[in-house]
């Protein structure tokens, strides 16, 4: 049964054995069948507060423990649904590339959706999206902003130069690229 309380899936979930992950990812991937549309699936969202999640899009893939060890500066925008929140919908912007390192495969697994093929953009939102519930984070957080940043009464384009800083360092750089900076705590100085 999918946990729908919004309360329990903000938990942050606690890492686990390669072994009991295993068999956690067992149960996610058969949960994940049952459904129509879902492809992944967090253990919080079963009950389990557990670092383990699943996707199922080219091929099932189990993640026990997984991290984002790197990602893109760039960020593309992304139609969210999530079998927690059924009748939600959510526009997101999510990584365009991501690396992660979990406890059962070797090495990193990449994620990216710049290849032109729609799997791989479905794959690699869906895997930020799983994690983020391993973090205790729901779409909802990763709603797209609709604020728009206005400079003389025009909006600031995509390739303007801004200025954003955070403690003492600042920076200069186009708009696009300072997005993700701003989304991680740094403020726009100088539009």
């Amino acid at each position: 049964m999918i946990v729908t309380d919004k309360t329990e899936i903000q938990k942050k979930c606690l890492p686990t054995t390669i072994k009991e992950g295993e068999e956690i990812g067992i149960r996610l991937l058969d949960e994940l069948r049952k459904s129509d549309s879902g492809v992944g699936l967090a253990a919080n969202q079963i009950g389990i507060n557990k670092r383990v999640c699943v996707i199922n899009i080219k091929e099932p893939i189990v993640l026990i423990n997984p991290e984002i060890i790197e990602k893109s500066d760039e960020k593309f925008p992304f139609a969210e649904g999530c079998l927690s929140f059924p009748k939600d919908k959510v526009k997101t912007e999510r990584y365009v590339s991501v690396k992660i390192k979990t406890d059962n495969h070797e090495g990193t697994l990449s994620f990216s959706a710049d290849s032109g093929d729609i799997n791989d953009a479905f794959e690699c939102a869906c895997v930020q999206h799983e994690i983020d519930h391993l973090d205790g984070i729901t779409m909802f957080e990763r709603k797209r902003s609709s604020i728009t940043i206005k400079r003389e009464g025009k909006k600031i384009g995509r390739n303007d130069k801004v200025l954003i800083a955070s403690g003492t360092e600042s920076k200069v750089m186009k708009y696009k690229k300072a997005q993700p900076l701003l989304e991680d705590g740094w403020t726009l100085v100088e539009a």
